[in-house]
């Protein structure tokens, strides 16, 4: 497809697919915001649950260091110091219970008693390996899973709140010991409200966004589409015009073609008529009787007249457009051959025909290819002495097919050589000397080509070159 075409494909040719059009550009518009949206509502939300996290682990750091033994007295280990000062840590607001966990990530202890024990998670050990702070919000935790038993579990009525679990690791200051870990239960009722207002306000700027966006989006698309429908009138009426012209260029493709044919039978027409007229013209001149050969003379006039007239009229009825047929090389070969006979048996001479290869023609081309080498093999006849030879073959070479027409006698003498395909004064008693013309307006109809091959006082050899492309190849 040629880019024309491709561009004549996109280009939207109603408002209703101008507007499809739009809808999808603003649905992908509002996809990439909300994806946009999606990412940083999470990164915020994560630094906003690790900000509590890491407060919570300086606070814990502060109150290991104000529990640390003085004075290089050893009192208490540091995991007892990391447990006290978790616990004096707990009296922060909103903080609902600890769970404790040794440097291996195994559960100890919990505080207040009435927390449910929980095995740390691989994620938060890892950050406490790493000595590390680590946070996870959940939105809506069952109070079954903070607490062993609550009063309010005897109704079987089990509430769900917003809970922030930090974990945060035990470890003196300035050091790399792990002593263990300490994991916060703190009520989330705060961050969801924070994660609420943060998620208003990024809806309202994804909106503001889409808005101005959007309203940009369709003022730089209108003007395009407009241009875009200019350029398809245009295009379209170029097409018409260039189809018009197209039309035209082959009417008169098929209009030279039957003008060639024309030519073609009024030049095979006058050498049997002027016969035809001299014969009786004579008879009546001199009141002789015709005898038995010049009413054969006659007789075989005619009907050459007759077939040249039958021929011609198949030739225009294909350039008409009726249904046609196809032929193989050796079919069109005898059928030419067929059509000189009678030329070749009064100068009594031998038509050979041989063909190489198999090719068929549509009847259009055969008809007019064997019009250029009935010609060929005619004049070929005409300048072979009597008892000698007349060769038609028929071989493909590469990208065509060559038919050969090679005869013996004196040759082309050279003063013609540079005219030969032009009118001009036949050598050929009774030729009109437009045969070859003819032969040659007609190849160049067919995009074919016809030429001397090669001439010498023993004979010549004329080349007929038709392009693949007007053949059918039965392999294909």
């Amino acid at each position: 497809m040629s880019k024309t075409g491709r561009f004549e494909k996109i280009i939207p040719r109603t408002r209703r697919a101008f507007g499809l059009g739009v809808l999808i550009a603003l649905g992908v518009l509002a996809g990439t915001i909300f994806a946009g949206v999606l990412l940083v509502r999470d990164l915020v939300r994560e630094q906003i649950a690790h900000r509590d996290a890491e407060a919570l682990h300086a606070t814990t750091l502060m109150e290991q260091l104000d529990l640390a033994p003085a004075d290089g007295i050893e009192i208490r280990s540091d995991m007892q110091i990391g447990f006290d000062s978790a616990v004096r840590a707990s009296r922060l607001r909103g903080v609902m219970g600890i769970r404790f966990f040794d440097a291996k990530g195994g559960f100890s202890d919990t505080f207040p008693a009435t927390i449910m024990p929980v095995p740390l998670d691989d994620e938060a050990l890892a950050s406490v390996l790493a000595l590390k702070p680590h946070s996870r919000f959940v939105r809506n935790m069952p109070m079954d899973e903070i607490f062993i038993y609550l009063p309010s579990f005897a109704s079987g009525n089990i509430a769900r709140a917003p809970t922030l679990l930090v974990t945060v690791p035990l470890h003196q200051r300035n050091t790399q010991m792990l002593a263990g870990a300490a994991q916060f239960i703190i009520e989330g009722q705060s961050i969801s409200e924070e994660f609420s207002r943060l998620d208003g306000r990024l809806l309202q700027i994804a909106a503001t966004t889409f808005a101005v966006a959007g309203t940009l989006l369709v003022a730089m698309l209108w003007p395009a589409f407009r241009r875009a429908q200019k350029l398809h009138c245009e295009l379209a009426r170029h097409s018409e015009r260039l189809q018009r012209a197209n039309e035209e260029l082959a009417l008169s493709a098929r209009v030279n073609a039957v003008g060639a044919v024309a030519a073609h039978l009024m030049h095979g027409l006058k050498n049997p008529l002027a016969s035809l007229s001299q014969f009786v013209s004579s008879r009546d001149s001199a009141g002789l009787e015709a005898g038995p050969q010049d009413w054969q003379d006659a007789l075989t006039a005619s009907q050459r007249m007759q077939a040249l007239v039958e021929h011609t009229l198949e030739v225009l009825c294909d350039q008409r457009g009726d249904p046609t047929y196809e032929l193989t090389v050796p079919e069109m070969g005898e059928t030419v051959k067929k059509r000189v006979g009678r030329t070749a048996e009064r100068r009594n001479v031998d038509v050979v025909f041989e063909a190489e290869g198999e090719c068929m023609l549509s009847s259009r081309t055969a008809n007019l290819a064997g019009l250029i080498l009935v010609n060929l093999l005619e004049n070929a006849i005409e300048a072979t002495p009597a008892g000698g030879t007349v060769f038609l073959s028929a071989s493909r070479a590469g990208n065509h097919l060559n038919f050969r027409v090679r005869a013996a006698g004196p040759g082309i003498p050279a003063e013609q050589l540079e005219h030969l395909f032009l009118p001009g004064k036949s050598t050929r008693e009774g030729g009109s000397g437009i045969g070859l013309a003819i032969s040659k307006q007609i190849a160049d109809y067919l995009e074919a080509r016809l030429e001397l091959e090669r001439t010498s006082e023993q004979g010549c050899v004329f080349l007929l070159k038709l392009p693949m492309e007007v053949c059918l190849d039965p392999a294909g």
